[in-house]
């Protein structure tokens, strides 16, 4: 069995008594752990991608929450420094009040991997750089944490070998963190011929289709209630796999930045035209039309 090497860092919560339900104050830390849970994972990754990361709550205290939080790793440097990873965040987060732009993201990851190269770059599996999609996401997350504290409740961070660093809980995220990397979006709305992968006999939860126009399979709800109640009912004949229906689609298209990739989700069947059998379907389709693009 391969050695792995243990790290703790340590997140507490000093909060003021009498201030509303207990409720609050463990939500506010489940809250930040389940944050630097994810911060932690997203920017490890950049230099370890098969580090693995458990957490624990310990020491409660009047006044204070401790939670100790252990970071595994195969070597004992990556522990160490995984194990920093909330210590440099609320280093690059002490001046920020707002973030508003992929500008802010970039200057916060910038700073982490400045500090990951310093940390010892030439021992770590990966080049150092940091998913911004990604940490975005986790950032907002974070701050969305600070809502469950009140004024004068502070959270402060202590990594291995460092001083306690505070958090910046007055930092506000400010739009969508997905909007920030995206080049474009928009809605489409498409009449398409759907192959049936697995229907749905009762409720409505997600058919699974292929287009054959588009070449992509995908999940997704029958919004055409009245169809759907007829079929269900068994009024309009029966439907295998393999089997297809002519369908009114839509879904969301869009292209990150950096990207060639144009990334097509959210898809709902919004009206069915008619159903097709298999066999008159199959007559008309080559094989690349059963193949999805890559």
């Amino acid at each position: 069995m391969e050695k792995t090497y243990k790290e703790n860092f340590e997140i507490t919560l000093d909060y003021l008594p009498c201030t509303g339900s207990a409720d609050r104050v463990f939500l506010a830390m489940a809250s930040y752990i389940s944050s630097f849970e994810e911060l932690t994972f997203t920017i490890g990754r950049a230099i370890d991608a098969e580090a693995n990361f458990s957490y624990q709550l310990n020491n409660i205290e009047t006044g204070s929450i401790k939670s100790i939080q252990s970071c595994f790793a195969r070597a004992s440097t990556i522990a160490k420094t995984l194990a920093n990873i909330p210590t440099m965040l609320a280093k690059s987060m002490v001046d920020i009040d707002e973030i508003t732009s992929e500008a802010d993201i970039e200057k916060i990851a910038t700073s982490l991997e400045e500090q990951l190269r310093e940390e010892g770059s030439p021992k770590f599996p990966n080049q150092i750089n940091i998913d911004r999609p990604n940490l975005a996401k986790a950032i907002k997350r974070l701050t969305d944490a600070s809502a469950h504290l009140v004024e004068n409740e502070s959270i402060k961070i202590k990594s291995p070998y460092s001083n306690v660093v505070p958090l910046n809980t007055k930092t506000r995220f400010h739009g969508d963190p997905v909007d920030f990397f995206t080049d474009f979006h928009k809605t489409a709305v498409t009449k398409e011929t759907l192959l049936i992968k697995r229907p749905v006999f009762f409720g409505k939860s997600a058919w699974d289709f292929r287009s054959v126009e588009r070449k992509k399979s995908f999940s997704a709800p029958i919004l055409h209630t009245e169809w759907l109640d007829r079929y269900q009912k068994r009024e309009l004949g029966h439907l295998d796999p393999g089997d297809a229906l002519i369908a009114l689609v839509s879904y969301e298209v869009t292209k990150q930045k950096g990207s060639d990739q144009i990334l097509m989700s959210n898809h709902k069947i919004l009206h069915i035209d008619r159903m097709v059998k298999s066999d008159e379907i199959q007559s008309s389709l080559t094989s690349e039309d059963l193949e999805d693009e890559q």
